[in-house]
C-alpha cells in the first residue's frame, strides 16, 4: 500500500504523517473493541450487575459521539501536532487508568478519558488523509481508513477472549499503554502541522445543544436496544430531538458555526450520508444479532462466536483497500449497486435460519454479506466527501461520522425492538423457536433497509468515474 501511495505522488513525509494518524486511530478503535469480552470479568471483579457494567460501553459511545461534532472546530482552531498530542495523551491516560483500576468508578473514568481522545483521533486522521491525497486517488486513502477501522474490530474480540482467559482483563490495557506511548514518540519526530488555524471562539450554546442533541439521541437509541422502552428513554429522546433541531437552526444562522451543517445542501454529500447511514445500521445489527443467536440460542461461548464471525472481518479488511482502488477507477455506481444487491440477497438466508442451521453456513453467508457492504461503505462515503471543498472537509468528516454513529445506534434499537416485539407476541416467549423467529424478523427489517438503499442508489447515484 505504501508503494501505491508513493506512485500516486504522495511524499514519504505525507506518508509518515498519515501512518502516525492511522496507527493512533487503530489503537483507539482496538481499545474500544477489547472491552466487550472483558465485561463479564469486570462484573465479577467489581461486583456490579449487567445494567451497571453496560455503562462502560454506553458511556464510551456517548462521550465519543459528543466529541466527534466538535472535532471540526478543534481541527480549525488548533494545530495538528497540538491536537494530536492532547487527544492521544487523554487516550493514553485513560488506558493506563483502566489497567490499574481497582473499582468500577475508576474503569468508568478511564473509559470517558479514552472516548474523549478517540472521538478526536479518527475524524482528524480521516480529514488529514483526504487533504493530503489527490482527489482522484482518495478511494485508496479511504480504503486504508476502512482497513484500520475494520482491522481492530476483527482481531480485538478474538484476541481479547483468549488473553482474558489466560491472564485476566487488566493485561489488555497494560499491553496497549506502550503502543500508545510509542505512537506519541513517533509523532513527536514525524508529525507536522497541516493546514492553517483560525482564531475562532468556541460557541458554548452550540456545544451545549450538540451535547444534549447527539448525546440524548445516542443514549435513547442505545437504551432501547439494550433494555427496552421506558419513560427515561422517551424523555432522553425528546430532549435530544429538540436540542438537535435547535442546534441545526443555530448553525444555519451563525456566521462561523461550530459545525457547518449547511454543507448538507450539497446533494451528493447529503445522499452519501443518507446511504452510508443505512449501510451502517445494517452492518452493526449483524454484529449484534449473530452473537445472540450463536451464544444465547445455540449455547456456544464467546470465543466460538468470534471465530465464526472472524472470516467476515478478514474479508472486509481485504476488500476495503480493494474497493478503494476500484472506486478510483470506476466510480461509486459500479460498486454500490452490485454491493447492495449482494448484501440484500445474502441477508435473506438470515431471515430463514433456524435452530439447526449450520454455523459454517452462517459464517459463509455472513462473510459474503460483508463483501457486499465493503463494496458500498467507503466508496459512497468517499464519493460524498469528494463533492466538498477542502476548506470544509473537517466538517464533512465530522458530520458523516456523527450521523453514521447515530444510525448504528438507531438501526440496532429499531431492529432489536422488532425482535423483542415478535418474541413477546409468541405463544411461548422463552422458547428458542420464538427467539429465532424474532431474529429472523429483525434481519427482514435489515433486508428492507438494504433494498431501500439499493433503490436510492439506482435513482440518485448516477456518477461514474
Amino acid at each position: 500500500m505504501a508503494n501505491v501511495l508513493t506512485k500516486m505522488g504522495i511524499s514519504k513525509k505525507m506518508l509518515m504523517i498519515n501512518f502516525v494518524m492511522l496507527f493512533g486511530g487503530f489503537i483507539a478503535i482496538l481499545n474500544q473493541t477489547l472491552l466487550t469480552p472483558a465485561l463479564p470479568s469486570i462484573m465479577r471483579e467489581m461486583q456490579v450487575d449487567a445494567s451497571t457494567a453496560q455503562w462502560l460501553t454506553t458511556g464510551f459511545m456517548l462521550v465519543n459521539g459528543i466529541m466527534i461534532p466538535i472535532t471540526a472546530y478543534l481541527i480549525d482552531r488548533f494545530t495538528t501536532r497540538k491536537l494530536f498530542f492532547v487527544s492521544m495523551g487523554l487516550f493514553t491516560l485513560g488506558t493506563f487508568i483502566a489497567a490499574i483500576s481497582s473499582s468500577f468508578s475508576m474503569v468508568l473514568l478511564a473509559r470517558i478519558l479514552q472516548a474523549a481522545g478517540a472521538g478526536i483521533l479518527m475524524p482528524m486522521g480521516q480529514t488529514i488523509m483526504l487533504l493530503t491525497i489527490p482527489r482522484q486517488y482518495r478511494g485508496v486513502g479511504m480504503g486504508m481508513i476502512g482497513l484500520v477501522m475494520g482491522c481492530a474490530p476483527a482481531i480485538g474480540p478474538v484476541v481479547a477472549g483468549f488473553v482474558i482467559d489466560a491472564f485476566g482483563w487488566h493485561i489488555l490495557f497494560y499491553a496497549m499503554v506502550p503502543l500508545a506511548l510509542l505512537t506519541i514518540v513517533v509523532a513527536y519526530f514525524y508529525l507536522e502541522n497541516m493546514g492553517e488555524t483560525t482564531d475562532l471562539d468556541l460557541d458554548i450554546p452550540s456545544v451545549i445543544l450538540s451535547t444534549l442533541g447527539f448525546g440524548g439521541l445516542l443514549y435513547s437509541f442505545s437504551a432501547i436496544g439494550s433494555s427496552g422502552f421506558s419513560l427515561l428513554v422517551l424523555i432522553s429522546f425528546l430532549i435530544g430531538a429538540v436540542a438537535l433541531i435547535l442546534f441545526i437552526h443555530r448553525q444555519l444562522h451563525m456566521e462561523t458555526p461550530l459545525l457547518k451543517v449547511s454543507i448538507l445542501k450539497n446533494k451528493k454529500f447529503a445522499i452519501s450520508v443518507a446511504l452510508t447511514m443505512l449501510v451502517q445500521a445494517a452492518l452493526i445489527v449483524g454484529s449484534v444479532l449473530n452473537p445472540i443467536y450463536i451464544q444465547t440460542i445455540r449455547g456456544y461461548g464467546a470465543s466460538v462466536s468470534g471465530l465464526i464471525m472472524l472470516p467476515a472481518s478478514i474479508v472486509m479488511l481485504i476488500m476495503s483497500p480493494v474497493s478503494g482502488r476500484l472506486f478510483d477507477k470506476f466510480g461509486p455506481r459500479v460498486l454500490a449497486i452490485p454491493g447492495l444487491l449482494i448484501t440484500t440477497l445474502f441477508t435473506l438466508p438470515m431471515v430463514m435460519m433456524n435452530e439447526n442451521t449450520s454455523l459454517l453456513w452462517l459464517s459463509f453467508v455472513y462473510t459474503v454479506r460483508c463483501i457486499g457492504l465493503a463494496l458500498v461503505n467507503m466508496p459512497l462515503n468517499t464519493w460524498g466527501l469528494n463533492a466538498l471543498e477542502n476548506r470544509v472537509m473537517a466538517h464533512g468528516t465530522a458530520i458523516g461520522n456523527t450521523f453514521r454513529q447515530v444510525a448504528g445506534s438507531l438501526g440496532t434499537a429499531v431492529l432489536i425492538t422488532v425482535m423483542s416485539i415478535v418474541v413477546a407476541a409468541s405463544a411461548n416467549p422463552a422458547a428458542d423457536a420464538a427467539q429465532i423467529h424474532g431474529i429472523n424478523m429483525a434481519y427482514l427489517g435489515a433486508m428492507f433497509m438494504m433494498l431501500a438503499a439499493l433503490i436510492l442508489t439506482i435513482v440518485f447515484v448516477k456518477e461514474e468515474k
